[in-house]
């Protein structure tokens, strides 16, 4: 066996072997000025340095996964296309690259998520403004918490072996070419109708984008998804590694529906789940799935079949699923947001139709969402319902297809 082999980081991100595509994630940051390579490469060593976490390469033996430290050179390259992760990355999980003020951050979401790929990325900025700008950000040793115990938190919550009894109503998911649609909201509007409404900021966004998506799907029931982190929950705060759970909502429309009809109820349940409580036993019921597909003696293509099924018959797949990340760079130090002009996430998407990522940067609220429906006209319906409920849409904008 290697020396510093490892295997306690596969459980947590190995459902991303699991899905019918590679899930690659980016981060797309435009700073104030045109992106120096070299130095890019210089802060992102410097930081890879006291990031041991990200220093892995994943090895497979037949049926087993393991990480091991990579001591290949970590490459900075230039422009913006895709590189196939990790064949064309000497085996690293992720990459930057760089071309004319944007910083490209891309990574297979096995090896985190995006709150804890946030914290590896804030680091390497701060770096690369140390030596641009001479910013004097204070380096920091990126420390990671060990895996929590799964059998402890599947023993916590003994109705997570339930097995799925295929009684949920799941609905289809399309297998279409993704296209992109970047919306930016003007964050205090959007506040300001939450706080009229007496519901979060976040269910406000998320019934808005239920309607649009009524009105741009043709149907009056629609099925939601989105995420909750559990780092703090779970007794591992600062993880960089995989550490989220997922609920799923529903809303039936009648003709003509309007904010007010459905936004307080859709505003509970969401409070509801993001009780401590209530996401660890959603977990539990999420991981012990992963957990009884991995101990399958059978090849990782059987594995994601059963994997596949599974999920689809426990209700998981949605119309759209929404993951809300706020201001993803803030938390080393605000100072950085004054180096940075502009930040987008682009996820494709997993288990449901269309995926919406949103963060929360210099006053806006930026919605980065891929589409695999086909269809077109996504930007003019989320604009128009939006402007309806009096939340003003500084831009919406139908882009090309996926990333090439």
């Amino acid at each position: 066996m290697a020396q510093n082999r490892s295997s306690a980081y596969i459980f947590q991100g190995v459902m991303y072997f699991y899905r019918q595509e590679k899930i690659c994630c980016r981060y797309e940051i435009t700073l104030r000025d045109e992106v120096d390579p070299a130095l890019l490469q210089a802060a992102q060593d410097e930081v890879l340095a006291r990031a041991e976490y990200f220093r892995q390469q994943l090895v497979w033996e037949k049926r087993d996964a393991y990480l091991e430290p990579n001591d290949q050179p970590c490459l900075v390259f230039q422009g913006s296309q895709l590189r196939e992760i990790p064949e064309e990355t000497n085996g690293y999980l992720f990459y930057f690259s760089c071309e004319g003020p944007v910083i490209y951050l891309n990574w297979h979401h096995f090896l985190s998520d995006g709150r804890g790929m946030a914290s590896f990325a804030a680091l390497v900025l701060e770096a690369y403004c140390n030596r641009r700008y001479g910013a004097g950000f204070v380096g920091m040793t990126l420390v990671t918490p060990p895996p929590y115990d799964e059998q402890a938190l599947f023993d916590r919550f003994p109705s997570c072996h339930a097995k799925n009894d295929q009684s949920e109503q799941v609905p289809e998911i399309a297998e279409g070419a993704a296209h992109r649609t970047l919306v930016r909201v003007d964050k205090a509007s959007l506040v300001q109708r939450a706080l009229a409404s007496g519901v979060k900021p976040f269910s406000c966004l998320t019934a808005l984008l239920t309607l649009s998506m009524r009105q741009y799907l043709g149907r009056d029931e629609i099925f939601y998804s989105y995420s909750a982190d559990t780092r703090d929950d779970i007794g591992a705060p600062g993880a960089p590694y995989n550490c989220v759970t997922s609920f799923q909502g529903r809303a039936a429309f009648g003709p003509d529906p309007r904010l007010e009809d459905f936004v307080g109820a859709l505003d509970r349940e969401v409070k509801s789940n993001l009780e401590p409580e209530r996401k660890l036993e959603r977990m539990a019921q999420q991981m012990n799935w992963i957990y009884e597909v991995s101990k399958l003696k059978a090849p990782l293509k059987i594995k994601q079949r059963v994997f596949q099924m599974g999920e689809y018959m426990g209700g998981v797949p949605s119309d759209f699923w929404i993951s809300y990340l706020g201001n993803p760079l803030r938390p080393t130090s605000p100072e950085l947001m004054d180096y940075i002009e502009d930040f987008e996430v682009w996820v494709p998407p997993d288990g449901a139709s269309i995926c919406v990522e949103a963060a929360s940067v210099n006053g806006q609220i930026i919605l980065c969402i891929q589409d695999k429906t086909l269809r077109s006209g996504l930007a003019d319906v989320i604009r128009a319902v939006m402007e309806q409920e009096q939340v003003r849409v500084i831009q919406a904008q139908d882009r090309t297809p996926a990333f090439t």
